[in-house]
């Protein structure tokens, strides 16, 4: 029985949007940034990067690099269906602040879809040969009662984007 944690990344709109602001904007930034594309590549090959399907016709929208990158990688975005009884268990939650109710639908629906998806992940039961796997939530949102602070409570590990580049290895000049 293996000891390795394997790391699998649910990922919310916002990082995704980071990700093409940051990494994707221009056609130079997405050659200087190639090690960003090969990773996102290698990590949902692997199957460690996923997000729930309410995320895809957000970053879709558009015809830009993310939009590009996601449509070559359908795989990554899983069913809405999936785990809607955590979903509801995490709305019950006093104090979240994940889903506006006097909205239109937009992207802070897809917030405790992205919870509810790491923590069936880190509740799922490895089998003899794999490693156990942990749900790590990964958005770029800050507000009180959103992603971070419901993760906090509920004992999610969450990560911006760029802490997930880190904790894959991956590191943008200095020195450690």
């Amino acid at each position: 029985m293996s000891t390795e944690i394997r790391r699998i990344y649910c990922v919310d709109t916002s990082s995704f949007v980071y990700c093409q602001r940051s990494f994707g904007e221009r056609q130079s930034q997405v050659a200087f940034y190639a090690e960003v594309w090969r990773l996102l590549d290698r990590l949902a090959d692997e199957e460690r990067l996923i997000s729930p399907g309410l995320v895809l016709p957000e970053i879709t929208k558009n015809n830009d690099r993310i939009g590009q990158w996601a449509n070559a990688h359908r795989s990554v975005f899983r069913p809405r269906g999936e785990h809607a009884g955590r979903v509801a268990e995490i709305l019950r939650e006093p104090g979240q602040r994940l889903v506006d109710p006097t909205a239109p639908r937009g992207s802070e629906e897809a917030d405790p879809w992205v919870i509810a998806l790491a923590e069936a992940v880190t509740a799922s039961q490895p089998t003899l040969f794999d490693a156990a796997s942990l749900g790590i939530v990964v958005s770029e949102e800050m507000k009180s009662g959103g992603i971070r602070d419901v993760c906090l409570r509920r004992m999610v590990t969450h990560h911006d984007f760029t802490e997930m580049l880190g904790a894959e290895g991956l590191g943008f000049g200095g020195t450690s």
